[in-house]
């Protein structure tokens, strides 16, 4: 059961502190371990060109440690990233967990960055999302995908659940 679409977390799931380079995570059924994703940024307080966003394990189950992502989560919860031409501090952003859905990177102030995307056809600012498997087989099928953010313009909590085709 689900608490609310404003951005909690899944019930009885820890919600990550909120901190500066936070931009979003990503929680599953599976397990409480989350993974995070981070603004990384240069000693200036400019995004990072060659790596503005840093992907790693919060291990809740274990000892709430951080962990580096193996190559085989990197395939599921991995990101890419491209520089938008003409625009510093601006990058296009593709996530393995949801590459049908178009990303931006944006600085908004030294050391500070947001990624937005569009929630239930409103531009938003995305701050987690919760996958839903069936773990019974060899490997996890994603039955279903939900998006929690911010309308960019009220600041009012957005959602949207995209059920995934068999």
């Amino acid at each position: 059961m689900f608490i609310s679409i404003d951005g909690m977390a899944q019930q009885n799931y820890p919600v990550p502190p909120k901190t500066e380079k936070l931009l979003f995570y990503i929680q599953r059924n599976h397990n409480e371990n989350t993974i995070m994703y981070d603004a990384l940024f240069t000693k200036n307080g400019d995004l990072n060109p060659e790596k503005p966003i840093d992907a790693y394990w919060m291990r809740y189950q274990e000892d709430s440690t951080r962990k580096e992502l193996k190559w085989l989560d990197k395939k599921a919860y991995g990101i890419e990233w491209e520089s938008i031409d003409g625009k510093p501090g601006d990058f296009d952003v593709e996530l393995v967990a949801d590459e049908s859905r178009n990303f931006t990177l944006k600085q908004i102030a030294p050391n500070k960055a947001v990624l937005y995307t569009t929630i239930n056809n409103l531009p938003a600012e995305i701050e987690h999302l919760w996958i839903q498997a069936d773990n019974s087989g060899m490997w996890p099928t994603v039955l279903y995908i939900e998006l929690f953010g911010f309308d960019v313009e009220t600041k009012k909590p957005v959602y949207e659940k995209m059920i995934m085709d068999e």
